[in-house]
């Protein structure tokens, strides 16, 4: 059983309720029923299985789907709600990172500070990139990028918003050891910063590593109805 470590003021205020949701695609239940919450500075692993529901879980919380029993509310709304009111407050990397063709890795960072100029805390983009083992490849379009590359480059750039509640899946996908130690340093970052995260991950480091600050939420896989 996981260890609850939320402070109390988390408990009063939520950033993510989930409500005995499920997802059903025809006679199939792709998403058994699952409550959680998820308060500022903690973390979720959501671990299972493939086919167990962990994408369509994100989902949920990212309003890019509704359950078909349930609720799932992201800062005090109804998830699809807070997608269109509360988008600055969400930032999420779910199947990819959307980049522009003909910006460098840097110049995303530079977008993404001055999207949110006013909000952005920081750091500097030139720190960032250092911090993301990213320097090196600063002046490179996101096409001339490795796989490894250009997933540590979709994950720095999520990372980079300044956003409360940060939803991830599998983040170390096509990274090898040496870069999924680097992203776990971003995630610990993140964690640090006050951002809530909720992260469906097989690296059994980073599971470790999110379930210490806050819980690991397990996912069986679902059968027919």
């Amino acid at each position: 059983m996981a260890t609850d470590r939320r402070a109390p003021e988390a408990v009063a205020a939520p950033l993510v309720e989930v409500d005995g949701a499920t997802r059903t695609h025809g006679s199939v239940q792709v998403l058994a029923p699952i409550s959680l919450t998820l308060g500022p500075g903690e973390a979720a692993a959501v671990v299972g299985p493939n086919g167990s529901g962990k994408s369509t879980l994100l989902s949920l919380v990212a309003g890019k789907d509704e359950p078909t029993t349930g609720r799932v509310r992201v800062l005090g709304l109804p998830a699809g709600e807070a997608r269109l009111r509360r988008r600055e407050d969400v930032a999420l990397l779910l199947g990819g990172l959307s980049a522009y063709p003909d910006l460098t890795v840097a110049e995303h960072l530079r977008l993404v500070a001055s999207a949110w100029a006013g909000r952005h805390p920081g750091p500097d983009v030139e720190t960032a990139l250092a911090a993301a083992e990213l320097d090196r490849v600063r002046d490179q379009l996101p096409g001339e990028l490795s796989s490894g590359e250009g997933q540590m480059f979709a994950l720095a750039a999520t990372l980079y918003r300044p956003a409360r509640l940060v939803l991830l899946d599998e983040p170390e996908q096509r990274l090898d050891a040496r870069w999924r130690a680097v992203a776990r340093r971003l995630v610990a970052g993140a964690l640090d910063a006050g951002r809530a995260l909720l992260v469906a991950t097989h690296d059994p480091d980073l599971r470790a590593d999110l379930a210490h600050r806050g819980r690991e939420v397990v996912l069986a896989a679902p059968g027919p109805r």
